[in-house]
């Protein structure tokens, strides 16, 4: 793992780490400390963070969003209601829609994947204190997507219920004879099927089609989650 060099001026910015792995913890303390940063607490559990946060009022929050004992996004309006102006960074691996879209509606300033933890951690957490709004590139991506999708003019296909019946079976990894199968039908129904909704879709492959169906709410997050080729990481009923 790579250290960014430590600084020559200790910062006296107040940091709580709210991370129940102990893994993690360690690389993010290592990391904040080779960056000057001294004043460090961390909390594993959300109970601990609300302790914490009776005794301190951070300058900026770490907050993983998988906690023993809680939804981390449960935490986020607590943070608010104590400490209005803290900056709060999520930083975690799950990467669901659902999770991205609460935890910034809830009030969280940026959004980072563990795995840009060792390039993006320090940068970012400069950034938020200088009032910016980090966000790894997926993340990004789905905000992007949803403002999109939000845009006047973008409006869902009309699909038959065999169609929408087998876009759902692709997102779950199946392939045409098992989808053949689990509807009852012969295997060239369902490549017609497949070409009509593809081009409805107006996609040429099952990895567009699942994600333009992502995209337009024809599909459910659970099964975002369950897709191989694309799909993001962490637990379905997360951030429901």
């Amino acid at each position: 793992m790579s250290s960014p060099r430590r600084t020559s001026q200790p910062l006296g910015h107040r940091v709580l780490v709210i991370e129940d792995e102990r893994q993690s913890t360690q690389a993010i303390v290592a990391l904040l400390d080779a960056a000057g940063f001294r004043s460090v607490t961390v909390a594993d559990t959300a109970r601990s963070a609300r302790a914490r946060l009776d005794e301190l009022v951070p300058d900026l929050v770490l907050l993983d969003l998988r906690l023993p004992d809680g939804n981390g996004v449960d935490l986020i309006p607590v943070i608010r209601a104590k400490a209005p102006r803290t900056r709060i960074l999520v930083l975690t691996v799950v990467t669901t829609t659902n999770c991205i879209l609460s935890a910034l509606q809830a009030g969280a300033d940026g959004y980072l994947y563990k795995d840009d933890l060792d390039i993006r951690l320090v940068h970012a957490m400069q950034d938020l204190l200088k009032g910016g709004a980090p966000l790894s590139s997926g993340a990004a991506r789905v905000v992007l997507d949803h403002l999109q999708l939000d845009a006047p003019g973008i409006a869902a296909p009309r699909l038959t219920p065999k169609e929408k019946a087998v876009l759902e079976l692709l997102a779950i990894g199946h392939g045409y004879g098992d989808i053949a199968n689990d509807l009852g039908v012969e295997l060239n129904t369902i490549r017609t099927h497949i070409r009509s909704l593809y081009t409805k879709l107006g996609v040429e492959n099952r990895a567009e089609a699942i994600n333009v169906g992502w995209r337009l709410r024809l599909l459910r997050e659970p099964d975002r989650d369950a897709a191989v080729a694309v799909g993001g990481r962490g637990d379905p009923g997360l951030c429901k």
